[in-house]
């Protein structure tokens, strides 16, 4: 309890909405914090629109309380799942191939935007995070823990956008940063069971900062600032989805190329579009994509089979992620053995 009542006392991020005109004033500041938090970035309107897109599919998953509007977005919480369980993967591919969720990253307020923090061309990722999360009780919690995102992404150096989709006050599940962990490079890290499922293992640089989110509002952080979620303590799932964006003179890496695990191929995606407009943007663009360096990967992975040889549940989801999503077969069937053994434990 202490330590969910001293999440609550973090202070409000420093709100940058009045130096959304001024490139270089929003660079420096990022450079300084390593966060900027904007309101407004997008119209309420547009994001409640796929909002209720999302949450209207989510409804027909069952993932939604049945006697609740779906606008409400109530969860059933007899049906709560996570990534990369199965059960969750089959509701949310429908989620992530949305033709408007798709848009939201590529809206011309947000290219604009990080064209002026860069002061050239920005680029938008192909790959793309939507989350969605049930809310905590005693039987369940898949609260993000803190983590960076470089691990993940590779490449250059890139930024993230995270929006709710919808309001997003602190007890449904916002965002924090640690304000000024950026300057600290890469940390060591530990299996987690959280999003991504590496958490940091080293004490945490910076200063936590977090606050209450309208629709429409977004934060925007380095990918080697340290943030993490707060737990969802609402009845409602929480959704919002994270975009990643650089210089396009920079190199980006193969992963961020190809859609979210498990949601199949462009064309897969693209097939149910109603609009050519967004679709393969990339493809015409001169862009030097090298390899993801996976060697935390393979250290988190390492770690996770020890866990799980000891029978330690809490590496459950790391084995997981590695029989769907990695490509060496002798990792993927160790992973299905020892699935098993903790399974049948």
């Amino acid at each position: 309890m202490a330590k969910a009542q001293a999440m609550q006392t973090y202070p409000d991020f420093l709100d940058s909405t009045d130096l959304l005109a001024d490139g270089p004033a929003l660079r420096a500041r990022l450079a300084r914090d390593g966060y900027l938090f904007v309101r407004d970035l997008l119209p309420a309107q547009t994001i409640l629109a796929v909002r209720e897109r999302l949450l209207t599919k989510a409804a027909a998953g069952g993932w939604l309380d049945p006697d609740s509007p779906v606008q409400a977005g109530i969860a059933n919480q007899a049906a709560a799942c996570k990534d990369p369980e199965d059960r969750y993967m089959r509701v949310f591919r429908g989620l992530w191939m949305d033709e408007e969720l798709h848009r939201l990253r590529i809206h011309p307020a947000v290219i604009d935007l990080f064209s002026r923090v860069f002061g050239e061309p920005a680029l938008a990722h192909p790959m793309f995070v939507q989350r969605n999360i049930f809310p905590q009780t005693g039987s369940f919690d898949f609260t993000t823990g803190s983590h960076q995102d470089r691990v993940h992404i590779g490449g250059a150096t890139s930024y993230a956008l995270w929006m709710p989709l919808g309001d997003c006050p602190r007890e449904k599940g916002a965002l924090a940063v640690a304000a000024g962990s950026h300057t600290q490079g890469i940390l060591d890290t530990k299996v987690g069971s959280g999003a991504g499922g590496m958490d940091i293992a080293v004490p945490i640089p910076g200063r936590w900062v977090t606050g209450a989110f309208k629709a429409g509002d977004g934060l925007i952080f380095q990918d080697v600032t340290v943030h993490k979620a707060l737990p969802n303590r609402t009845r409602e799932i929480r959704m919002s989805f994270d975009a990643r964006f650089q210089p396009m003179s920079q190199p980006i890496a193969d992963v961020n190329m190809v859609p979210y695990s498990g949601c199949g191929t462009w064309d897969d995606v693209y097939a149910g579009w109603d609009r050519a407009d967004g679709r393969y943007y990339w493809k015409d663009l001169t862009l030097d994509v090298v390899p993801l360096d996976r060697s935390y990967y393979e250290r988190r992975d390492a770690q996770a089979f020890a866990m799980a040889e000891r029978g330690d549940r809490d590496a459950r989801d790391a084995i997981l992620r590695i029989i769907q999503r990695d490509a060496n077969q002798e990792k993927r069937t160790r992973a299905e053995k020892l699935l098993e053994r903790l399974d049948a434990g």
